[in-house]
């Protein structure tokens, strides 16, 4: 099964590899899909973070070490998360790429 899900996710991205004629634009690609997917994750991984400081604050015993665990590992997700947006970032100015990455979402200002 898992054999099949591998395949099927290199002929989801065939049709991206064959269009892009160089280097530069198969990295616009990935780049423009990663800024796109990128702030969902995010958002994602704060909930889930959040979920779990919520149910550690609530829960007592066993319960309260699941939740501790969980809130670790949504600390290290967030970590991986925005490392790989800022490799990304970096490799984009490196390669002279144009630098579609959306800005992190913030407070209005007046």
């Amino acid at each position: 099964m898992k054999k099949y899900i591998a395949l099927g996710s290199i002929m989801a991205f065939m049709p991206v590899l064959a269009f892009a004629t160089t280097v530069t634009t198969l990295m616009e690609t990935f780049s423009g899909i990663l800024g796109v997917l990128m702030p969902i994750l995010i958002s994602l991984a704060v909930i889930f973070f959040i979920f779990s400081l919520l149910m550690f604050i609530l829960k007592e015993g066993e319960d309260k070490a699941e939740a501790k665990t969980q809130m670790i590992w949504g600390i290290v997700i967030l970590f991986v998360m925005i490392s790989v947006w800022g490799l990304v970032g970096v490799l984009s100015d490196t390669l002279n790429l144009d630098n579609t990455m959306p800005n992190v979402p913030g407070l209005p200002t007046v």
